[in-house]
């Protein structure tokens, strides 16, 4: 098993301190870092490759379409912006030696209508996809969709959308991304949905149902690491938490009251994680 923490556990846009970041997850023995492009203008594309080279972190591409960029909007401007900066996104990926680039790739991120979703905006996001799918291709990186819960977004809630998404988009580089936290919360089976997604899951979110440490709350690690297995996943396990001393995420996350530092999540984290996928509970005893 791979792990790896978000950019935005540390700080809000990496080029705050790309060098400390790297750094400090490095120190914690893990294996990647994912990093969130606000601005894909000013991403530190050099830094980061240095940054990458020197502590031998993978890197994972992540961001979040603005309600700006929305690839579903009526507004075809605002479209067209949502795809340049998917574009732009697998232009640094692939600069910073990349190959996936996860998230809020198929509509804005924390943006809601008071209703579902349209057939208009699926239409809508399927042609966006498609459309940043030939630069992904010819990058050779992978638009991982992520169902994110109805508190982030109405447009794609569950594994069973995000299969339906990528099924339609057919690019053998545009896949499914899962995140626990959102699983926790909007599926009522989360094996059956990972059997449903199978070899079409590229990148894994290992969130606590609490965003606190891993293996702390209700998510059910062990039956979700044994259906990751039968999947026959080999991705990463990418660890998302917003630390209330990190202001500016925790008013985004709506984070109130002090559950997890970032060094918790990332070593008890993946102390518990390691044992509950090994068969044993995080004391060491069987697991059942």
């Amino acid at each position: 098993m791979r792990f790896g923490a978000h950019s935005q556990m540390f700080v809000h846009d990496i080029a705050e301190d790309v060098e400390g970041v790297f750094e400090t997850i490095a120190s914690y023995g893990l294996d990647a870092i994912e990093i969130h492009v606000g601005d894909a203008r000013e991403f530190p594309v050099e830094r980061v490759t240095s940054a990458a080279h020197r502590t031998g972190l993978e890197v994972v591409v992540g961001t979040a379409l603005r309600a700006d960029q929305s690839t579903v909007s009526d507004d075809p401007r605002v479209r067209q912006r949502g795809v340049d900066h998917l574009r732009r996104c697998i232009e640094i990926a692939d600069a910073v030696g990349a190959r996936i680039v996860a998230g809020g790739v198929h509509s804005a991120n924390g943006t809601f209508a008071g209703r579902g979703r349209t057939d208009e905006e699926w239409d809508r996001s399927v042609e966006a996809l498609r459309s940043a799918a030939e630069d992904a291709t010819d990058a050779d990186v992978t638009l991982t969709v992520e169902p994110v819960s109805r508190y982030s977004g109405y447009f794609l809630n569950t594994a069973a959308d995000a299969v339906a998404l990528v099924d339609a988009v057919g690019s053998s580089h545009v896949a499914v991304q899962l995140d626990t936290f959102h699983m926790n919360i909007e599926e009522p089976d989360p094996v059956a949905a990972i059997e449903a997604v199978g070899a079409r899951l590229r990148h894994v979110h290992a969130v606590e149902n609490t965003r606190g440490v891993p293996g702390t709350g209700q998510v059910p690690w062990s039956a979700i690491f044994e259906a990751l297995d039968r999947a026959g996943y080999e991705g990463l396990f990418v660890y998302e938490h917003f630390p209330i001393t990190l202001r500016e995420m925790a008013v985004r996350t709506h984070t109130w009251r002090s559950i997890a530092s970032s060094e918790e999540v990332c070593l008890e984290g993946t102390r518990r994680l390691r044992a509950l996928a090994g068969g044993l509970t995080h004391d060491g005893s069987p697991a059942r």
